[in-house]
């Protein structure tokens, strides 16, 4: 079922919808067909097979065909959407499971498949999140290097549009500043998902070292900042008391 579009946020969109691979259906597919080959070459070679043959058979189709239907009705009812802000997993039938990814806290995005996977055009997709979360991995994803690419232009056009404090996250390079007053600071380059932009001022004066410190720990906090970064930072900082 399509997303419900009442759950889209204000000035929110959503960038591609897409279902599991037909792959999803996998083994009550094959096992459907196998039982329908069987049913027809058994009626086909043995037309004086006796009934308790046939009903035998019947019943291996029935079992074959429920199966595939309950998993249609999964696959029907399981989405991957990409939207302007978040990744969106929803799946269930009668009860509903739901999983959110903020765009902005994605540290980084990786795909893998398999020589099975590659023919048939489907893989796994990696999604690093920051905090306790780790790695989410959707599985029987649809051109996964194509939809990580997806992902990969909405994170960087979010932070474009974003007004938040960001740091440098590259080993060896130093905090910028911070700007002004919190909250003041844009993104001025483009970023790969697995990194984070310069920072430019948009204000005039000076923080104090308070003040900086504040940020500093929001930063940290977010985790935009290393621990290393945050220490050193902190004690530049608290040398200028």
């Amino acid at each position: 079922m399509p997303f419900p579009r009442r759950l889209l946020t204000e000035d929110e969109e959503v960038v591609v919808e897409i279902r599991p691979h037909w792959a999803f259906l996998g083994r009550p597919l094959v096992a459907a067909v196998a039982a329908v080959a069987l049913a027809i070459a058994v009626m086909v070679a043995f037309s004086d097979a006796p009934p308790a043959v046939l009903y035998v058979l019947l019943v291996l189709v029935l079992v074959s065909a429920l199966w595939l239907a309950v998993r249609l009705v999964r696959w029907f009812a399981t989405s991957l959407v990409v939207t302007t802000t978040r990744i969106v997993q929803r799946s269930g039938v009668l009860g509903r499971t739901g999983l959110e990814l903020r765009l902005e806290r994605i540290n980084q995005l990786s795909y893998h498949q398999s020589i099975s996977d590659r023919v048939l055009r489907t893989g796994e997709l990696h999604v690093e999140v920051g905090g306790e979360t780790g790695v989410v991995v959707f599985d029987r994803v649809p051109r996964p290097a194509a939809v990580q690419s997806i992902i990969t232009e909405q994170i960087d056009a979010l932070r474009h549009r974003s007004v938040v404090p960001v740091a440098t996250g590259a080993a060896g390079t130093r905090l910028q500043d911070v700007g002004a007053r919190r909250g003041e600071v844009r993104i001025t380059d483009d970023t790969p998902p697995s990194g984070v932009a310069r920072l430019s001022r948009t204000s005039h004066g000076d923080d104090t070292v308070a003040d900086r410190l504040l940020q500093l720990d929001e930063l940290h906090r977010r985790g935009i900042v290393t621990d290393a970064e945050f220490a050193a930072k902190k004690a530049e900082l608290l040398d200028r008391l």
